[in-house]
């Protein structure tokens, strides 16, 4: 079992701040953290560290700190990425469903065949939406007022194309589109703005400056949570096929409550 993982018990209890990554939670002693600021408030520079390869530094009280990505030290997928990822599909779906009006309106204007998916589950955004699923509550609650508009925008297509087959009423169609357009399409439009802007909102990093081994070194976060504290009680150690990387130790859980991977400062880097 790697070093980080017979750490004594007796130095388990106390404070720590937690946050998540991805589907894991974690718990960082406060003990080790000497200060936390924002990622704009720092002015990091990138050094050559030979083969290629670089690092990141920043001055803090007149000392060179190392800065790593919390995410890239444990080969995780970063939540900022993820977030900007799901910005850009997002811009791409909003376009999608102002392209699929467009060319209903060509379809009932022109009695050309309407190619585009009818059915709110078989276009782009409507087979991620079925499946997509999320940790952060405001940007659920946001999402789930996504159903109803997006499934009214598509049955339009079904009814007004029904609607031209006479004549007489091709007027009257543009007439509940162009209503349409100006009700329920703005309802998703804005939507996608509030889920964009919920998504940029998560895409502030903070760092941490952790003192371990004699040496300050500081961690870039996604983002952080809370400050919990823990007792021995809470203490369940890992074995050794649970432990990914030497920075974990072992597992933090209060009765019932949720499981936080407890960091080691002192082997979080090499």
């Amino acid at each position: 079992m790697s070093q980080a993982a017979t750490a004594n018990q007796t130095n388990i209890a106390g404070s720590y701040l937690t946050f998540h990554l991805s589907q894991a939670k974690y718990a960082l002693p406060v003990d080790a953290i000497q200060y936390i600021t924002t990622r704009d408030a720092i002015d990091p520079h990138d050094i050559p560290r030979g083969k290629s390869e670089q690092s990141r530094i920043f001055t803090f009280q007149e000392e060179q700190i190392s800065l790593y990505n919390f995410s890239g030290l444990i080969g995780s997928a970063s939540q900022i990425e993820e977030c900007q990822a799901l910005i850009d599909m997002l811009d791409q779906r909003k376009q999608d469903h102002l392209d699929w009006m467009e060319a209903l309106e060509a379809s009932l204007e022109s009695g050309t065949e309407f190619s585009k998916a009818k059915d709110p589950h078989q276009c782009a955004f409507g087979r991620w939406y079925d499946h997509y699923h999320t940790n952060d509550e405001e940007l659920r609650a946001i999402m789930v007022l996504f159903d109803a508009p997006h499934k009214r925008i598509h049955s339009l297509a079904d009814t007004l194309l029904s609607m031209v087959k006479d004549e007489n009423k091709v007027a009257e169609a543009l007439r509940i589109l162009n209503d349409e357009r100006h009700s329920t399409l703005k309802q998703l439009l804005r939507l996608f703005g509030q889920a964009k802007s919920r998504l940029s909102d998560m895409l502030k990093p903070v760092v941490v400056i952790l003192h371990a081994n004699d040496r300050s070194y500081a961690v870039e976060l996604d983002s952080i949570d809370q400050i919990m504290e823990f007792n021995n009680s809470h203490w369940l150690p890992g074995k050794e096929q649970d432990l990914k990387h030497p920075c974990y130790d072992g597992f933090l859980q209060k009765t019932e409550g949720e499981l936080y991977i407890r960091l080691e400062p002192a082997h979080l880097i090499t």
